[in-house]
């Protein structure tokens, strides 16, 4: 496929605007998938799975992750205005909000256990399994990002894909495709996973082949689908390891 043939200055409007874009569609699927259980609760129909409750700590946790989109969004729109200076002191508050992130994550996960909020073809432990197994590949992207910000082209695809990891799972996860039975659920995964084909295509168009840092994203996120649907499919038994996880069930 044949690179773009641009200015500089017009390769770098596209940038902005590729980056700006893809960050909007995520917060439009966070919005498809949360609005019923969470944004717009008891304000729009719900879904076939709705939250059965919202304790503080799963409110929390929303705050959490709805305050991450907004730096992904605050931070392309800088780059965007040509802010650089106030991209990257932000960039450091984004740096340690993640860690903030990793924690909630996991306390989240354990504690869902108790609500049984899980859909119907598993059981609430072996359902850990799937936000648990998104906590380290998301550490790496951000950690990966981190290490790169100076290389600009490698950290923005490292911050892109973290973006797409947090989003994918939940909320495409929520959405009402079919029955809330495994084969359905394990089309969501993998839909979710389409979400870096607009990266792929952008990759190919700019510079002739799929960056290192896009190629380490998609292959990160690849195993948050890959580990929740060996264990799903084989029966694998994880609700065994979760019920000795720390807080699970809290």
């Amino acid at each position: 496929m044949a690179t773009i043939a641009a200015s500089p200055a017009d390769r770098k409007t596209s940038e902005r605007k590729f980056y700006t874009r893809m960050a909007l569609f995520l917060v439009f699927l966070v919005l498809l998938g949360f609005s019923p259980s969470f944004y717009l609760r008891g304000i729009v129909p719900s879904y076939p799975r709705p939250n059965p409750t919202l304790p503080p700590t799963v409110i929390f946790h929303g705050l959490v992750f709805t305050t991450w989109m907004v730096l992904i969004i605050a931070q392309t729109q800088l780059i965007a205005g040509r802010k650089h200076e106030v991209h990257m002191r932000l960039g450091k508050v984004g740096m340690l909000f993640a860690i903030l992130m990793i924690p909630v994550m996991y306390l989240t996960a354990v504690w869902a256990v108790a609500r049984a909020n899980q859909p119907p073809f598993t059981d609430p432990l072996t359902w850990t399994i799937v936000p648990l197994s998104v906590i380290i590949p998301f550490a790496i992207l951000v950690w990966n990002g981190w290490q790169h910000r100076r290389d600009v082209q490698f950290h923005k695809r490292m911050m892109l894909s973290a973006a797409i990891l947090v989003v994918m799972g939940p909320s495409i996860g929520r959405l009402p495709l079919g029955p809330p039975i495994l084969p359905v659920f394990t089309v969501q995964l993998l839909l979710g996973l389409a979400i870096f084909i607009p990266l792929f295509i952008w990759d190919r168009r700019t510079i002739g082949h799929i960056h290192p840092a896009t190629r380490l994203g998609f292959s990160v996120a690849a195993t948050t689908v890959a580990i929740p649907l060996a264990v799903f499919w084989l029966n694998l038994p994880w609700a065994s390891v979760a019920a000795h996880l720390p807080g699970v069930g809290a």
